[in-house]
């Protein structure tokens, strides 16, 4: 933090001297959260990587493996570098790399660090195991399976023809295999999620066994996020779980994926917006807008105030729905919103304020903001 920056002269300040709109960090529930996901991942024997990419921050990652993580999950190179600047000793990469250039700065990553790369093709694993030869290091590769999401990964079947090539690879040091069933975050009702879930990560856990049979390690089987770690965390064979977003959670894991306060999850993250209009007495206008947060997945929704609710978002204005009955709000006054969706509204600022009972006691930088590729 440069000491230069005006937003340091809120540190110690109260929570409402804050200039809004702003995003907001209730430090004392994020380790609440985590130390639940990190605890019930323990007691069922798998290990906790949270994916980062959410809160784009080393402060908040180092403040996760303190509270029990093994290391954090990353989607991109980019992030990758600033978690590695920022002391973060090993890192899961979920994005597969098409160029050497991006695989060169891997490379040079695993100098200093463990960064774990990706692959669901030939190609991938030629081109990293020659950034690898030429760095003189060693890069640990996962392969990706699709077991069901349609997106990236080898179908299980194919996992083990890729899994001889990286272990015939110099420079290579293959490390598991890797899935995500991201498409039953929002499966429902309970048991039907269970059942997919365990159909599904059964493919990416019989990928491992057969890799096994054929002599290879597998040390890693990773897996999941915060709308299914409660019920992947319990399939034989998982060793790691990315569930990372449940530390500030938001509406859509809340409303979408069943993970609500029953799971012991609070809400961490808020948006702090002000009254800055009230052109009727059925409407008010607030000065944030989608470029403060988004709407994405999950609309945000205001925060103890009963009778008023966000209506629309334009670029720079939230406008609010004021029932007759409602609390009035005047122009001038603060609303808090609990976020529709953290990944979408984080990234939209330089800096989260982290409080603790109402002060302000850090200034927490979104560190990896728009570190794309």
């Amino acid at each position: 933090m440069i000491a230069t920056d005006p937003a340091a002269a809120v540190l110690g300040r109260p929570v409402s001297e804050l200039v809004t709109p702003c995003l907001t960090l209730d430090l004392d529930v994020f380790e609440r959260n985590a130390r639940t996901i990190s605890g019930y991942l323990r007691d069922h024997g798998v290990a906790w990587r949270p994916h980062a990419k959410g809160h784009k921050s080393p402060i908040l990652a180092r403040r996760q493996m303190e509270l029990g993580a093994i290391g954090l999950t990353v989607a991109k190179v980019g992030e990758a570098e600033v978690m590695v600047e920022g002391g973060i000793p090993s890192l899961l990469l979920v994005t597969e790399q098409a160029t050497r250039e991006r695989l060169d700065r891997v490379a040079r990553l695993n100098r200093t660090a463990e960064v774990i790369v990706p692959v669901d093709n030939a190609l991938q694993v030629q081109l990293a195991g020659e950034a690898a030869r030429e760095a003189d290091a060693t890069i640990p590769v996962v392969i990706e399976v699709d077991i069901g999401m349609g997106r990236a990964g080898v179908l299980p079947d194919a996992a083990l023809g890729l899994a001889m090539q990286i272990a015939n690879t110099r420079g290579l040091r293959f490390a598991g295999v890797f899935g995500y069933e991201g498409h039953l975050l929002r499966a429902w009702p309970e048991d039907e999620k269970i059942r997919q879930i365990e159909d599904a990560l059964g493919r990416l856990t019989g990928s491992a066994e057969t890799i096994r049979r054929a002599g290879i390690e597998v040390p890693i089987v990773t897996a999941g996020g915060t709308g299914s770690y409660r019920y992947s965390a319990k399939v034989p064979g998982i060793t790691e779980l990315e569930a990372g977003g449940g530390c500030l959670m938001d509406l859509m894991y809340r409303d979408d994926c069943h993970v609500g306060p029953e799971t012991g999850l609070e809400f961490a993250l808020t948006v702090r917006a002000m009254i800055v209009s009230r052109p009727t007495p059925d409407r008010a206008i607030t000065d944030a807008g989608w470029k403060t947060f988004s709407s994405h997945h999950h609309m945000p929704q205001v925060k103890n105030l009963p009778g008023v609710t966000l209506r629309v978002l334009s670029a720079e204005h939230g406008t609010l729905d004021v029932a007759a009955d409602a609390d009035q709000p005047r122009i001038g006054d603060i609303v808090e919103f609990i976020p529709g969706y953290h990944d979408s509204t984080v990234f939209l600022h330089d800096r989260l304020f982290g409080v603790r009972g109402g002060v302000v006691t850090e200034i927490i930088p979104v560190a990896a903001r728009g570190r794309l590729s």
